[in-house]
């Protein structure tokens, strides 16, 4: 009986573990759902928007996440790191590395190679250090390759091919950017395939291949429907910039047709450019002033110099205050899309009055900056006025010197006495000139030597041109003049003023193409820009 029961109560026991593990199993696999229940399914859809490139529909989803909702270290990794990847692809990169940095520590321990390409890219993407940018790069290009992820493999190869090229390292700038293009045509992404060719294009123009830059560039053309009409402007301004220096003709092509789908800044400015250098002044003029209308991210800074220095050029020191102006009807502007787009945050982010007060702290910062601004423009402008006065007068005064004693060598020469003393003695007072007190003409007479001995000129920039000028003026005034009287088609810039000298130096088409860096087109077009006019 007793032995009965025992069973009888063993047997009870058996039945209340059963019960007990029983209780235990479904409570696991309830915990289990948990993990993957409402914020991983929001997390998930983030990540599915950022895949879609909808990225201001994936930050704002993110941001509206239930913090309560991230229940697991695992949920927790993944949020930082979308925090992280949406802040940067909308433009708004955070302050500190702190969550991306816990997000890659929890994946290194977890060995997820997908998050982690991610969570490394992401921290190579935000660092201003090169040097340390590329190491995370790799750590990221590392992991994809073990995810077998082609789409992570395609951004880190187009993120290292930017960095090496911002480094100078441009073998690897296109050894990357022929990578990136390799994946995007894996995956047809015609869009990439787009974008990998103007990188590759970048790279070619660093090492100074101008037929691949055009046959790379060239190649864009087919792709270019499938950029879309937000991103296509910023990608044909993209190109011009590229081709600005080298193919100006070009280059405005693709300025005007950016314009055609949006006003941007950069591209008013870089067109105007253009306009300038053909002697289009008024043109560029106005190009710039409308850059200044545009309100998007791009400093105005540029626009705002180069107009400043048009009028004072032309004696319009009045407008500087007229600048000054629409600076501050610009900061204006500027200060109400900050609390559009504020206002617009707080569903999600910031309450409303804290807002509100950090933007009216951001208008107090504006108006002492505009203040600021404005006595420094009015007082930069002035002593730039003073300075170039004196420069052009002590420069004018050297050149009168120069023309002076050039004259008596000429003079002594054809007399036909041994005046080979007093030669030497009036060269060495010009070399004492150029050397001491006129570093201007003397770096205009080493140009000068340059072209003459044969040795190339890596870059013509505007102040070159001008010194080379300068010193044909001191040393030749008759031809110089004789060149700007003569009457021509269209005013004579100092660009076609160079080409005019190198003819007049006996350089053949081919040496002037080379020394201004220019094509049979480029030549064509400043020959006969330059074309007297009674030899027409």
């Amino acid at each position: 009986m007793v032995s009965l029961v025992s069973f009888s109560l063993s047997l009870q026991s058996i039945m209340k573990m059963k019960r007990t593990f029983f209780v235990l199993l479904v409570s696991l696999l309830l915990l289990s759902a948990c993990s993957g229940g409402k914020g991983n399914e929001q997390l998930d859809k983030v990540d599915s928007l950022v895949t879609a490139e909808a990225f201001d529909s994936a930050y704002q989803t993110l941001m509206a996440i239930d913090k309560r909702d991230i229940t697991t270290n695992a949920d927790q990794a993944h949020y930082n790191l979308l925090k992280v990847r949406t802040s940067i692809l909308i433009g708004k990169p955070l302050p500190t590395d702190s969550l991306i940095d816990s997000a890659i520590a929890y994946y290194e321990k977890h060995v997820d190679h997908e998050k982690l390409a991610d969570a490394y890219y992401y921290k190579a993407i935000n660092l201003k250090d090169f040097q340390q940018s590329i190491l995370f790069y790799k750590e990221a290009e590392h992991h994809a390759k073990l995810s077998n992820n082609v789409r992570q493999q395609y951004k880190i190869a187009e993120g290292i091919s930017f960095v090496n090229g911002r480094s100078a390292k441009y073998d690897l700038q296109l050894a990357y950017a022929k990578e990136a293009l390799k994946l995007a045509r894996f995956i047809n992404n015609k869009k990439w395939i787009a974008y990998s060719y103007y990188r590759l294009g970048v790279a070619f123009s660093k090492m100074e291949s101008e037929d691949s830059v055009l046959l790379s560039f060239g190649k864009i053309r087919p792709y270019l429907p499938y950029v879309g009409n937000n991103d296509l402007p910023i990608l044909l301004s993209s190109l011009g910039t590229s081709l600005k220096k080298k193919h100006p003709d070009i280059a405005k092509d693709y300025f005007l047709e950016s314009l055609k789908y949006r006003e941007l800044t950069a591209t008013y400015i870089n067109l105007a450019d253009i306009y300038y250098d053909e002697g289009n002044f008024d043109n560029a003029y106005r190009l710039w002033r409308k850059a200044l209308t545009i309100q998007d991210a791009t400093p105005k800074d540029v626009a705002i110099h180069n107009i400043i220095e048009y009028d004072m050029e032309r004696g319009k020191t009045d407008s500087i205050c007229e600048r000054v102006n629409e600076i501050i009807a610009i900061r204006d502007s500027i200060d109400d899309k900050l609390k559009n787009d504020t206002i617009k945050d707080l569903q999600t982010r910031f309450d409303y009055e804290v807002a509100m007060h950090e933007k009216d702290q951001t208008v107090i910062r504006w108006q002492w900056a505009l203040i600021g601004l404005f006595v420094v423009v009015v007082g930069l402008a002035l002593y730039i006025i003073i300075k170039r006065y004196k420069e052009k007068l002590l420069l004018k005064n050297h050149q009168m010197q120069i023309q002076e004693y050039t004259n008596q060598i000429s003079l002594l020469k054809e007399s036909g006495e041994d005046a080979s003393q007093q030669i030497e003695m009036l060269s060495d007072e010009i070399r004492k000139i150029m050397d001491e007190k006129s570093p201007r003409l003397s770096q205009g007479r080493m140009l000068y030597d340059s072209i003459m001995e044969g040795r190339p000129i890596v870059k013509w920039s505007a102040d070159d041109e001008k010194k080379f000028i300068e010193y044909f003026t001191a040393t030749n005034y008759r031809l110089i003049s004789r060149l700007r009287k003569e009457p021509r088609r269209e005013n004579l810039t100092d660009h076609k003023l160079i080409y005019l000298l190198l003819k007049e130096m006996g350089k053949t088409d081919k040496e002037v193409c080379e020394i201004m860096s220019l094509s049979d087109a480029g030549l064509r077009s400043i020959r006969n820009r330059t074309k007297p006019l009674k030899s027409e």
